[in-house]
């Protein structure tokens, strides 16, 4: 048994070639992993940030995010460098002693459907600003980064800061 693993050894070994192994891991790796490393081609239009009144500390990003793709993606989060989180949510609805009530909830992701689209709009589903670092001012600027799965994309968008969603 032995004499018959160390001939496999001695055979393997002679074959062995550093580079070329290496190379092979590589092309393996980069094979298996080109799904995850796709960019998901997903692209933003009319995006904008509500402006607040001094004293306030949230506000909400309003953006329509279109996948142009075959399946499925989502945003699951998003960071600011004017806001200490960003948050997906959700507008809900519920019945309260036969009065419908509105509300919000923060969830994980938000999904844009395959060839479909995402629309973030005021009284629906937004992206939530919490902790503003300083004021935003109709006019100011806002770089969002949105984390886009599958793949771990991260798309980098700028918008304009406004009391009202901008003419198109």
């Amino acid at each position: 048994m032995f004499l018959v693993q160390s001939v496999i050894y001695n055979e393997f070994m002679q074959s062995f070639h550093p580079a070329k192994s290496f190379l092979l891991v590589c092309s393996i790796f980069l094979t298996a992993s080109a799904p995850l490393m796709a960019d998901p081609a997903v692209t933003i239009e009319g995006g904008w940030v509500r402006a607040v009144p001094p004293g306030y500390v949230n506000t909400a990003a309003y953006l329509t995010i279109k996948n142009p793709g075959a399946s499925a993606v989502r945003v699951t989060g998003a960071t600011a460098t004017v806001a200490e989180s960003v948050g997906p949510m959700i507008t809900t609805e519920k019945k309260v002693n036969g009065q419908t009530v509105m509300g919000m909830e923060f969830v994980k992701e938000l999904t844009i459907p395959a060839k479909g689209q995402l629309v973030l709009e005021p009284g629906g589903d937004h992206l939530m600003l919490m902790g503003l670092k300083k004021r935003l001012n109709e006019g100011d600027k806002v770089t969002l980064i949105l984390n886009i799965e599958p793949g771990a994309s991260r798309l980098e968008i700028t918008l304009p800061v406004s009391r009202q969603q901008p003419a198109r």
